[in-house]
């Protein structure tokens, strides 16, 4: 059988593209790049979920009951505990058990929880601000993911430690000479794996202000960053609705995954210290002058967003003992819920 020249190009083309096909698909099932091992000894495979993150947080897409319900609407008043989205009633001992932990405490103290499945909450004052401390720097971690994902930022990108990025308290960049250079990725990783406070200079810089301030104002913010003041007055309310959008966003990408990586093995878990029977959480803790807080999400019965925040940097069992009361509230209603036939 003879071809023509026109024919045998055509042939040509045809097998050329089968074989690249078969590369390129062969290539993007076995290998793909890989994000390098942590110095915390865990490694985040690009483009995978990990079993353990899917085990922790199986994705939720609908209520009990399969009535989407969300917290843009809880009702407030203040100095009350307040519960929305569910007839579940807190038993009075574990009110009690509340708000004598704060009566005892010589400053203000305000928490939100948000069950993640039923979106049920719980709140105590979440619209008083308190300084945000570290807490912050979660936000600032969905911000950068966000901008990674749209390719406006890349985790190679070089950053020069400088002397106007100097500052004291957490974190270790501090100790490097003026002049060293970094990676955005390594930069990210201090940011919350020891809440360097160097690295969240550096990126802000890096990163901007604006995408951020237009993040959180969507989410319902009033106060935002600038070059002057990286440390504005928030709620817990402000910080469950990052929280909850850090959860909705944790396995949509790998940009996600990773910031989901990063804040489930990070430093100075007060949810660890607090729970004797702690089961694990993504979370951002912080402290200042003016402010002690934890927040993020709880694993245990049932996964929740928890955030307290205490105003004064003072260590103190206030935290503590307030967070280990809401989780018995969770747990107790999580045993209303099976009992109402709600809940496996």
């Amino acid at each position: 059988m003879q071809f023509s020249v026109r024919q045998f190009h055509r042939i040509t083309a045809v097998l050329l593209c089968a074989v690249l096909f078969c590369l390129v698909g062969c290539t993007a099932e076995t290998d793909g790049p890989v994000w390098e091992g942590y110095p915390i000894g865990r490694q985040f495979t690009y483009g995978i979920r990990t079993e353990t993150l899917s085990a922790l947080s199986p994705i939720v897409e609908e209520t009990v009951g399969a009535m989407f319900l969300d917290n843009s609407h809880d009702v407030f008043v203040e100095d009350q505990i307040c519960v929305n989205n569910t007839s579940y009633e807190i038993p009075k001992v574990l009110q009690d058990a509340l708000l004598e932990t704060m009566a005892e405490y010589k400053f203000e103290t305000s928490f939100y929880v948000i069950d993640l499945e039923t979106h049920a909450s719980f709140a105590y004052n979440p619209q008083k601000y308190f300084e945000c401390a570290s807490t912050i720097k979660a936000p600032y971690a969905l911000f950068l993911a966000k901008q990674l994902e749209a390719d406006i930022i890349s985790l190679d990108d070089i950053l020069e430690y400088k002397e106007h990025h100097k500052a004291d308290g957490s974190g270790s960049t501090q100790f490097s000479e003026f002049g060293t250079l970094f990676t955005l990725k390594a930069m990210l990783y201090r940011l919350l794996y020891n809440s360097d406070n160097v690295a969240y200079y550096m990126l802000s810089e890096h990163a901007g202000y604006d995408g951020f301030n237009e993040m959180v104002t969507e989410l319902g913010w009033e106060n935002t960053i600038s070059k002057r003041d990286h440390w504005v007055d928030i709620t817990p309310q402000n910080l469950a609705a990052v929280w909850q959008e850090i959860y909705d966003y944790r396995d949509t990408c790998d940009e996600g995954r990773l910031l989901w990586t990063y804040l489930t093995t990070n430093l100075y878990n007060e949810f660890e210290v607090a729970m004797p029977e702690y089961t694990g959480s993504a979370h951002k803790s912080g402290w200042g002058y003016n402010g002690y807080h934890e927040a993020g999400v709880v694993f245990g019965r049932r996964n929740y967003i928890c955030v307290v925040m205490t105003a004064t940097g003072l260590k103190n069992n206030c935290l503590h003992r307030t967070i280990r009361n809401l989780d018995n509230v969770i747990n107790d209603y999580d045993i209303w819920l099976k009992n109402q036939g709600l809940s496996e």
